[in-house]
């Protein structure tokens, strides 16, 4: 358990080296981000959503202004929880007040830190129903995706339409018992490698090709015209825990494959 002055955060911690994963523990009352790691924070949303009154009052106005705007509780509910998660997380490292936290924009609507960063702090944020997944690392770009893999999805048809013709004939050639699973997982790294560019969905899913599960999570290949390459880009699958078994996630990163840390925020 971390006991820091802004917040309370449970860690649970493996290091993901070469495919190997190890337990560690961290000093107490510290976070410490070397320059080659990459800190991944798991949160199910609604273990801490008792917290969100405290968690609205951090926001900003334009994050309050979002949230009131939802009409169904729940995901008024998440998007504060989320909010609160993310602000008290890099108030962390930051060594400020959750409050403090302001956020800039990119071109095609990346968030990023406006306060004073002298570690060039970077962060990337994804949930999916009840999980979030928060990247934090220093000085190069990040991108992180979970997914639930819903089986109502029709992720076929999402496959014909958004996948390169190498990446649909590697998943349809998966005995069919995989292909499901193996969708879900492709779509994460499709997602991560568009974070980590800092495009979104303006750069098309069919404007790259990606690896196919069982292959390790890779670029194959860039052909868009519109958005530049990034010189270095790794790609890591991100083991959940067991209780998200129906849930894939994917993390990328601009710069050769760093340590990665997992804690769990609750």
């Amino acid at each position: 358990m971390v006991v820091t002055r802004y917040g309370l955060v449970t860690t649970t911690v493996m290091v993901f080296s070469r495919g190997i994963s190890i337990s560690f523990s961290i000093p107490p009352n510290q976070l410490i981000l070397s320059d080659t790691q990459i800190d991944i924070w798991l949160c199910v949303l609604s273990d801490i959503e008792s917290r969100n009154n405290h968690f609205l009052a951090q926001l900003s106005p334009e994050e309050k202004s979002r949230a009131q705007r939802f009409k169904f509780d729940i995901h008024r509910n998440r998007f504060i929880a989320s909010h609160g998660f993310v602000r008290t997380v890099l108030a962390n490292y930051l060594t400020i007040e959750a409050n403090e936290i302001n956020y800039l924009k990119g071109e095609q609507g990346k968030p990023y830190l406006a306060n004073p960063n002298p570690n060039n702090l970077q962060f990337n944020l994804s949930h999916t129903k009840d999980v979030a997944l928060l990247a934090v690392t220093k000085k190069v770009a990040v991108g992180i995706d979970i997914e639930h893999n819903d089986r109502k999805t029709d992720w076929k048809g999402i496959c014909q339409r958004f996948f390169t013709e190498p990446e649909q004939k590697a998943l349809f050639s998966l005995a069919e018992g995989q292909q499901g699973n193996a969708f879900f997982d492709l779509w994460t790294r499709k997602e991560a490698y568009m974070k980590v560019l800092g495009t979104g969905l303006s750069l098309s899913p069919t404007e790259f090709t990606l690896t196919v599960f069982p292959e390790k999570p890779a670029l194959v290949e860039h052909h868009s015209t519109k958005f530049a390459p990034l010189k270095q880009v790794a790609f890591q699958h991100i083991d959940l825990p067991d209780k998200l078994e129906s849930h894939s996630a994917t993390l990328a990163v601009a710069s050769s494959q760093r340590e990665c840390h997992l804690y769990t925020f609750n």
